[in-house]
């Protein structure tokens, strides 16, 4: 049987990693956290449509993902089927442009909710796409540098994002609102082009046994046997709390736009800070991850975005602003490597497909509903409030990681 070789495997790392670079790209200039908001709050969006944005996102990025996961375990090159649900994540951004250029003056409710829905196809896609992708990256990439891989897509992505978030701000401040918008998404569709020929480049050897396929219910109701493995189950719940402490993430920047009473090109300025503590970061908790366990990675973003939150409510100085975003960098390397990372150390030698999609379906009504809680306790009682309760939420999670995650790439080296 013919399995790749470790040429094979340093081409893939390279391919993937400019894949994920790209990718991380187009997605910072497309930024639900930090520009989509600011681009829906002039179209005259409400906390609770602000709240709506990440809602429908996570919701997007879990609930399809039992689908994708069937599909996979079902294709003998997962790169097919990827391929060809992918653009379903990028051509959404063309059409933002477009409903920028075109749309958003004379229409412009028309044109917010317009936007959210592409959001929603964009982020649905994301969602289908996860196991099959993940289950890709698992075949394809030497599995003791999984989490130097993704380190290096999420720093590669962060470092050229700072470009981007120069550009960002330069076609925001020289252009009206909302044609400036509408020529960011458009820059983000191009990153996300280029990152789609790096992906096709993926060298996979296809799988010679595959299970029988079985209706959709019935994989649905294999989920069961996967809560029945106790060590993921508490990881499943740790991404449970994890969703709630994020029912800030984002509001953070409209929170300190307003506070502060900044122009909209900070958003790009904040961007450019994440960015750039992204990148530095992730080449040291990448590897770290590999030699001391992705727990370390999951501990150490709750304590980052704790720190993050409050912050931002004791801020006093616009100037404040500035650690509150480098601190999200460390947050988007920490949790974004080790939940990745790990979540593949959990399924290794098993069904690792419904391990996945089960993971994602099962997160995803939790994930859907906290931002809205969020912007109702945001509309209710203020978006400090807000920043309290869910850095206090962070703290739990810090101690929830400690007593209950058990780390399989440590087990597995004591063992």
């Amino acid at each position: 049987m013919k399995r790749l070789t470790e040429k094979d495997y340093r081409w893939n790392f390279i391919v993937n990693s400019l894949d994920y670079a790209f990718f991380s790209l187009g997605m910072t200039l497309g930024s639900i956290f930090t520009l989509f908001p600011v681009f829906a709050r002039n179209l005259g969006a409400s906390n609770l449509e602000l709240g709506l944005i990440p809602a429908i996102a996570n919701l997007g990025w879990g609930i399809p993902a039992i689908w994708g996961a069937k599909y996979a375990e079902r294709s003998p090159k997962k790169l097919n089927l990827v391929l060809k649900v992918t653009l379903g994540e990028r051509l959404p951004y063309l059409f933002m442009a477009l409903i920028s250029f075109y749309l958003a003056v004379p229409s412009p409710r028309l044109a917010l909710y317009l936007s959210i829905l592409m959001v929603g196809i964009a982020t649905f896609s994301m969602g289908f796409l996860g196991p099959p992708w993940m289950s890709m990256i698992e075949k394809v990439i030497d599995p003791r540098r999984r989490g130097t891989f993704f380190a290096m897509g999420n720093g590669l992505g962060a470092i050229l994002g700072v470009g981007g978030s120069v550009i960002a701000r330069e076609l925001l401040s020289s252009y009206p609102f909302p044609v400036n918008f509408g020529y960011v998404f458009l820059t983000a569709f191009v990153f996300f082009m280029v990152s789609f020929v790096f992906l096709a480049l993926t060298r996979e050897v296809p799988d010679h046994t595959l299970p029988e396929d079985e209706p959709i219910w019935n994989y649905i109701k294999n989920m069961k046997n996967v809560f029945l493995d106790r060590h993921f189950r508490n990881f499943l719940i740790e991404r449970i709390i994890t969703s709630f402490m994020f029912a800030s993430s984002g509001f953070i920047t409209v929170y300190l736009l307003e506070k502060f009473s900044l122009p909209d090109e900070s958003a790009a300025v904040f961007t450019a800070i994440v960015l750039v503590s992204q990148g530095l970061s992730s080449f040291l908790f990448g590897p770290l991850g590999d030699r001391k366990g992705h727990k370390l990675n999951l501990l150490l973003s709750k304590i980052f975005y704790s720190g993050a939150v409050i912050l931002a409510f004791l801020s006093t100085s616009p100037v404040h602003a500035y650690p509150v975003f480098a601190l999200m960098g460390l947050v988007n390397t920490t949790n974004n490597v080790g939940n990745m990372a790990i979540t593949l150390d959990f399924v290794s030698g098993k069904r690792k497909e419904l391990y996945m999609g089960s993971l994602y379906f099962s997160i995803a009504p939790f994930s859907f509903v906290a931002p809205l809680i969020g912007g109702k306790i945001a509309d209710l009682s203020g978006y400090g409030v807000l920043m309290v309760l869910t850095g206090l939420i962070g703290v739990f999670g810090i101690f929830y990681v400690v007593k209950f995650i058990v780390d399989p790439r440590v087990s597995n080296k004591n063992n």
